[in-house]
């Protein structure tokens, strides 16, 4: 089999007719720009010798019109060729990837920027992926890289944006995979700690908010542990938004929505992280107590109100925030400092802590 690009024509000479292994005969073929226009894809002529017939027969095969044949005679004698031309700047077998999956966005370390992170297509197509363009309406402003995530820059702050991301490979682009609108914000929730003043348990941090579908994402941060006494205090970080849930609270949609400093929710024993546990989970199955080397999970819990998350929060809503920290710094023996309100939870934390303000800040 012998392959040959095509250019604006492709000339394949055969050899020495009289030792009858073929004789002189040009194949001259159109140029890529007029296969393309008629809706073929090709980029390179492979010729398979064949028999020898008193004529000689060359067959086309392209996407656009099926096969065609053309006759060329030789003197005296003539080869049997199959040709089939392919890909003039992507064969009619290259397909573009699917489209990216899982695409989450985040607000970026500093104002105006946004980290994109998505997971590759189910399909990557007829070939590798080469890049991934990611782009935000309004305004268009884009940025491309190889791999997740990618950080999008120039965005103007508080203002509303849809990303969509899309992979390429030498056959094409994806369909974008888009997210909802999008905004970014900032939070800080205060427990009261009457047990550890001047230090009370706050937790910082920053999610994003899907307004076309009512949805917080990418909930992270840092909660200070009260019981360290030292300035400034110590912190958790609370990096895994795990959980997120539907409720009415004082005749308000919203969502209670919790952050881990592990990738899994169970915080108290025997599971879970339910307001109101007091004893770090795996102790009664023989687990090390997080003070002693052992590992220990925390949690921050917030209200965000569907109908505008910088709404201030009424007194019902208040009642339903809640941490705990079973980390080495927040354990008293076997027992977790926690923060909740008896209005709530039927109780105040391990140490009285509660909850006594929630503000959310647009970004």
């Amino acid at each position: 089999m012998v392959t040959a690009p095509i250019g604006s024509g492709l000339q394949r000479r055969l050899h020495d007719r009289r030792s009858r292994t073929a004789s002189p005969i040009t194949c001259l073929l159109a140029s890529c720009a007029r296969h393309r226009a008629n809706g073929d894809r090709f980029a390179a002529l492979e010729v398979s010798p064949g028999l020898y017939w008193p004529r000689s027969q060359i067959f086309f095969k392209s996407s656009h019109s099926g096969e065609k044949s053309m006759r060329n005679t030789i003197i005296g004698l003539t080869l049997v060729a199959s040709v089939s031309l392919l890909a003039c700047g992507g064969g009619s077998g290259d397909t573009a990837p699917g489209s990216p999956a899982d695409v989450s966005v985040a607000a970026g370390t500093t104002a105006g920027t946004a980290i994109v992170s998505f997971s590759a297509p189910a399909s990557s197509g007829s070939s590798a992926i080469t890049s991934y363009t990611v782009t935000a309406s309004p305004g268009g402003l884009s940025a491309t890289g190889t791999s997740s995530p990618i950080t999008l820059s120039g965005l103007t702050p508080k203002t509303a944006y849809t990303y969509s991301v899309t992979a390429s490979n030498s056959g094409g682009k994806s369909a974008p995979r888009t997210t909802g609108t999008l905004n970014f914000y900032s939070v800080v929730e205060t427990f009261d700690e009457p047990m550890t003043q001047p230090n009370n348990t706050i937790f910082t941090g920053t999610f994003t908010y899907d307004s076309t579908n009512k949805a917080v994402s990418n909930l992270s941060g840092s909660l200070t542990e009260a019981m360290s006494m030292s300035t400034p205090m110590a912190t958790v970080s609370l990096a895994h938004q795990l959980t997120s849930t539907q409720v009415t609270l004082g005749g308000q949609a919203g969502l209670l929505v919790t952050t881990f400093a592990l990738t899994t929710t169970n915080t108290f024993d025997p599971s879970g992280f339910a307001p109101g546990g007091t004893q770090y989970y795996g102790l009664s199955t023989g687990a090390e107590n997080p003070s002693k080397g052992g590992v220990g999970n925390a949690y921050a819990m917030i209200f965000v109100n569907t109908a505008g998350p910088t709404t201030a929060l009424a007194q019902a809503q208040i009642d339903m925030l809640a941490y705990a920290d079973c980390t080495a710094g927040g354990m008293m023996g076997s027992t977790c400092m926690t923060g909740t309100a008896a209005a709530g939870y039927g109780q105040a934390g391990t140490m009285d802590g509660y909850p006594v303000s929630e503000t959310i800040t647009e970004q």
